[in-house]
């Protein structure tokens, strides 16, 4: 026998979930009712990502999504509290393959916070690197010696099979890249920041400011 109270209570349960998505999707993608380009499914998806353990398929399809895709990816890179290495890994993998605005200013917000776990920061300057550069392997960045940071598929490139998203980037990315890795390289505590973002500047053909000290490498 099912109780009255419980079945409205079930109703209820339903719609607030329903109430709590479309409050989100307004404020993640204002235009998404606008925007011809974004699947159908990306509202579910919207819904996946927002959970507090998505799963690799939807981080993946949420790439696939020009409107909603960039802030919920953000959103996830940007969250507090643990975070598995499979999850770390797909972030990267989906984030690369986007080009927007909204999405590069979640990463770079990790790459800048120190108060981010290492690996996450390592993860994201994988990203944040790929724009300065739309043919430079993600792979490549972010893998310090001694860091357990977690690797990308190989091969892959930044402008492999890639999504424009809705909101342009700045025509000051690459300067403002190239001023954080040496920043990154000459002030960040952690070890395998410096160590990394020297690569990568190196990499991308930038030069450290001659007052950048050396990057010292943590040996394992």
């Amino acid at each position: 026998m099912t109780h009255p109270h419980s079945t409205q209570s079930t109703t209820r349960d339903h719609a607030l979930a329903s109430l709590f998505v479309a409050a989100m999707l307004a404020v993640l993608a204002p235009g998404i009712a606008a925007a011809q380009s974004e699947a159908p499914d990306c509202i579910a998806i919207v819904a996946e990502m927002l959970a507090p353990s998505p799963s690799a398929g939807a981080i993946r399809a949420s790439a696939g999504c020009p409107s909603t895709g960039p802030v919920t990816l953000a959103n996830r890179w940007t969250r507090r509290g643990a975070r598995t290495a499979t999850e770390r890994t797909t972030l990267v993998e989906a984030s690369s393959l986007v080009r927007d605005g909204r999405l590069y200013d979640g990463v770079s917000s990790v790459v800048r916070d120190g108060s981010y776990p290492v690996a996450d920061r390592l993860a994201a300057l994988r990203v944040f690197v790929s724009y300065a550069d739309q043919g430079f392997p993600v792979s490549q960045q972010g893998q310090a010696r001694g860091a357990k940071a977690t690797m990308a598929s190989p091969a892959r490139h930044a402008d492999a099979s890639s999504v424009t998203g809705t909101v342009p980037l700045r025509a000051t990315v690459r300067d403002d890249i190239r001023r954080e890795l040496s920043r990154l390289a000459r002030e960040d505590r952690e070890p395998d920041m410096q160590w990394s973002a020297k690569r990568a500047s190196e990499s991308l053909g930038f030069s450290l400011a001659p007052s950048a000290k050396a990057a010292v490498n943590r040996k394992p």
